[in-house]
């Protein structure tokens, strides 16, 4: 298990970025839902760490938060 840093608005966007992409390429209704809700707080947060640049989000959305930039890389592939 990888240990996560969270280095602010960019992550976020990164994750918004892979969400969207991935958003788009699924046909299954249930999981454009679950997708759609974690865009939603991805926007969330990203427009609190946007206002104030030592806003630290909660561990739960940081653990999240590290899943979706895991699976962005591992989509990017190898040496992205």
């Amino acid at each position: 298990m990888s240990t996560f840093t969270y280095h602010g608005a960019k992550d976020i966007d990164r994750a918004i970025g892979f969400l969207v992409t991935l958003d788009r390429n699924q046909q299954d209704a249930l999981a454009v839902l679950q997708i759609d809700g974690a865009l939603d707080e991805l926007q969330t947060e990203y427009q609190k760490a946007l206002a104030d640049a030592a806003y630290r989000p909660s561990d739960d959305f940081t653990g999240r938060l590290s899943g979706y930039l895991e699976m962005a890389d591992d989509a990017a592939g190898p040496g992205a």
